[in-house]
Formats: structure tokens, sequence, C-alpha cells
């Protein structure tokens, strides 16, 4: 078995942040010569995370608004009473999208349905970002 590891680097312009990251994802596993295997899409921060959604926009905004509902930024959260960046709801709000995705390689490529996108979505963002893809198989 084989297996490779790369680094997508981002840095997003805004504190929370949805963005696309399918293609880079894709480059990773085409350049990888690992034909059939998982690839495995891992944020290396625990205030983001990466999720696959429909590639309806809509959607990012649907899910930006559910996540300001649930975890509303005036709300009194403990972990900004023992951590001074006082980030509470950028880890939570990454913990409820979850943190990562496995996804399938066949041929070559990532094994996606028509509409499936790779998002990756910042919480705590306006700082360099990195997101792991390390690719595993034959």
């Amino acid at each position: 078995m084989k297996s490779t590891r790369e680094l997508i680097h981002l840095e997003t312009s805004e504190k929370e942040e949805i963005v696309n990251i399918t293609r880079e994802v894709m480059k990773v596993v085409s350049g990888s010569g690992i034909g059939e295997g998982l690839a495995l899409v891992y944020p290396m921060h625990t205030s983001s995370a990466v999720y696959v959604s429909d590639s309806d926009t809509s959607l990012t905004e649907d899910l930006r608004d559910v996540l300001a509902a649930l975890v509303p930024e005036e709300g009194r959260y403990r972990h900004n009473e023992t951590d001074h960046k006082r980030n509470a709801t950028s880890h939570l709000k990454a913990a409820l999208c979850g943190h990562h995705v496995v996804l399938p390689v066949t041929e070559g490529r990532l094994d996606l349905g028509t509409y499936q996108t790779i998002y990756y979505a910042e919480f705590d963002g306006t700082r360099p970002k990195e997101v792991l893809v390390k690719i595993i198989g034959e």
C-alpha cells in the first residue's frame, strides 16, 4: 500500500468563511499516483471543519444562518473564560460541522457524486491555515 501527504494552504479574509476546496483536493489526488484508495481531508485546526455538501451556494448561507442561531456570539461560554482568544463559538461551530471527511478514490480520481462539493469552513480566520490531504491505497 502507498500513501502520500500534502498540505493545502489557505488564508481567509473574514473571521468566518466557507471555501470550496474541491479543485485543490482533486489536484492532490490526481498527482498522488494512487489509483484506488481513500483520501482523508483534515483541517489542521480545531476552529475549522471540512464537509461535503451540494454545490448550491445558497446552502452555504443557510448553514451560516443555522450555526449563528445555534451558537450565538453573545452566548456565555466557559471556554471564553479560560482561553485568551475567546473563540468558543469558533470551536463549537467547527464541531457541529464535523471535523474532516474521508472520500473514495477510484481510477486516480475523487469518486464524488454529481453535485457533491468539498468545503473548508473557517470560524476563526484571517490568518494562514492548512488542510492536510492524506491519500492511501494502491
